[in-house]
């Protein structure tokens, strides 16, 4: 089951692709294990919902209609809300070949798949990546109280003014 926590909310996946039935494949993938999923049909649509919504989890489409996939990575990776810790996964519509594995790696993507998708694989992987996210929010939560004052330390301070 796709929760972060007992009783927390399921986690959320934003799928971005303009193919509707690679989307619904991934969707029908997630939804029944418990996963939120939202939908972005562009990269436009994928930054805005990403920022918005703070997804646990990315997966672009690499060739939507407007940005490349590796570019909507790249500005998420950018952007201080969003940063590196989300797992964002792009996929492709034929085989992945190396060039374009590397390529999304380095625009921080954590695994570039392409078709077909082993649904599977795919949710033992996003378990993993997850359990990744859960356990550095958490760091990165409990860094920012003073675990005896249960106060915020200079850096929640700042953190907590820039999401003002």
């Amino acid at each position: 089951m796709a929760e972060q926590s007992q009783g927390a909310r399921p986690f959320v996946a934003l799928i971005a692709n303009d193919q509707e039935w690679s989307a619904r494949s991934l969707d029908s993938i997630l939804s029944p294990q418990g996963y939120t999923v939202i939908r972005a049909y562009t990269g436009l649509q994928a930054l805005e919902r990403a920022r918005t919504a703070r997804p646990d989890l990315v997966i672009l489409d690499a060739q939507l209609p407007d940005i490349h996939g590796l570019e909507v990575c790249k500005q998420l990776r950018a952007d201080p809300r969003f940063g590196r810790l989300t797992p964002i996964v792009i996929t492709t519509a034929g085989p992945s070949g190396r060039t374009q594995r590397l390529a999304a790696y380095e625009a921080g993507a954590w695994e570039f798949y392409g078709q077909p998708l082993d649904g599977e694989a795919l949710l033992a992987r996003f378990n993993t990546f997850l359990e990744a996210k859960l356990e550095a929010d958490a760091l990165r939560e409990a860094a920012m109280l003073d675990a005896s004052s249960g106060l915020y330390t200079v850096r929640g301070l700042a953190h907590r003014a820039r999401e003002i």
